[in-house]
């Protein structure tokens, strides 16, 4: 899943790209200077890349609990080994004092919802204290919407989107769409047809992004919204 995971997750997540590059957007539309960027759960690197071209002054911190993952972006993205401090560590564990420098934007792409509800808050928590003044959070993820009705449309729709792309994947591609798509069986299983029961840590625990915007207001965060959004896949974010 490592090896494949650029083509296969702008393939199989609806609007992947399009949530990403309007983030940079909106990091060029702040102007902010000087780019100090954390992302949590960077797994292959995409969004970090994208923030390293578009920004040359900009240096980054990688933070994934994935050895494979690591190990692969290293190499990819090895002519910015001077711009990207790596660290490998979960969400729960020490990571902050592996920072030398003080992030003015936090990112996360589809890992935040991994978390029990009250780690969520957690995190987000630590992620206010450790940013700078002014600076960003943004989180692009799999939530929930308004009305649980219109959550389970959307569950449905990601399943809808990856089964039909079947007889249209390239042939080099297709043993790991094969995989991709198992996995998306077992997510069928885990939050359609069992939904009702209870998520353990490391499940698709979604939570809405209405509640999620609230709890950043609460801890603090200001110019709070809801940045983009298609079916399941939302981007929320605040100011510090």
């Amino acid at each position: 899943m490592a090896n494949s995971y650029d083509q296969m997750c702008q393939l199989l997540v609806p609007g992947y790209d399009f949530m990403q590059n309007t983030l940079i957007d909106i990091l060029i539309f702040e102007d902010i200077k000087e780019i100090v960027l954390l992302d949590l759960g960077a797994g292959s690197g995409i969004l970090i890349e994208k923030v390293l071209k578009e920004f040359p002054d900009s240096v980054c911190y990688y933070l994934d609990y994935s050895n494979n993952f690591m190990t692969l972006t290293q190499k990819k993205l090895l002519k910015y080994k001077d711009r990207i401090t790596y660290i490998q560590s979960d969400f729960c564990g020490d990571w902050e004092s592996e920072i030398q420098g003080t992030p003015n934007v936090i990112t996360s792409s589809s890992s935040i919802h991994h978390l029990l509800n009250n780690d969520k808050k957690r995190l987000y928590n630590r992620c206010y204290r450790i940013l700078d003044e002014n600076g960003w959070l943004f989180n692009i993820d799999e939530m929930k919407t308004i009305n649980e009705d219109a959550y389970l449309k959307s569950l449905y729709y990601w399943i809808y989107h990856t089964e039909k792309l079947k007889d249209t994947f390239p042939k080099d591609l297709f043993d790991p769409y094969m995989g991709w798509w198992k996995n998306s069986t077992t997510g069928k299983k885990r939050n359609v047809e069992n939904i009702d029961l209870p998520k353990q840590e490391g499940d698709d625990n979604h939570e809405s992004f209405l509640v999620q915007l609230n709890w950043l207001k609460e801890i603090g965060f200001k110019d709070t919204d809801l940045f983009c959004k298609l079916f399941l896949w939302c981007m929320i974010g605040g100011k510090k």
